[in-house]
């Protein structure tokens, strides 16, 4: 339990920007980063490419249902079921039809999401890992991320996000 003496003392101490001369802190602009490199490029236009064909397959089978689905209320309407069980029948197939529809387009979905996560991890990974071994070299005390304007003001003496483009894009030729 605080005494309001000791908030007191809490709130006004202030850190002396003297007494953290000599560390080194750098910054990164990611938004840069993900449009420059090119890995990144690469998995992007993967995850669009991958997206365009599950997009084109459910065209398909959608525009195929839904010509399933106007030849039988045509033939409803022209009164061409003979039977209540044709009708029931044949509404039947049509509703397990849609049913498989929806559950192959969440499948697809799910699995493409799942894959974008993957991804996404194995950019994150390679970024910080090559990241850290920059750091080897360059001894930062602080590597701070610059993702839109999350920082207010920072010195752009202190941005090396091209010198992390330039080796990660080296990095990723290689290989």
């Amino acid at each position: 339990n605080s005494r309001p003496n000791d908030m007191k003392q809490q709130q006004h101490q202030y850190v002396n920007p003297d007494s953290i001369r000599g560390i080194r802190i750098v910054y990164i602009d990611l938004d840069t980063v993900m449009y420059r490199y090119k890995f990144a490029l690469d998995i992007n236009k993967e995850m669009i490419s991958k997206e365009a064909r599950i997009s084109a397959t459910l065209d398909g089978k959608r525009k195929k249902l839904e010509e399933e689905i106007a030849d039988f209320e045509y033939r409803c309407n022209a009164k061409l079921l003979a039977t209540e069980e044709q009708f029931i029948e044949e509404r039947d197939k049509i509703i397990k039809k849609e049913q498989e529809f929806v559950k192959l387009r969440d499948e697809l979905y799910m699995q493409l999401e799942s894959e974008n996560m993957a991804r996404s991890k194995e950019l994150r990974d390679s970024i910080n890992s090559y990241i850290l071994e920059h750091n080897q070299t360059k001894g930062y005390d602080f590597i701070l991320t610059k993702i839109g304007d999350n920082i207010l003001y920072a010195n752009s003496t202190l941005d090396i996000t091209m010198e992390i483009v330039e080796g990660l894009n080296k990095r990723y030729n290689k290989k």
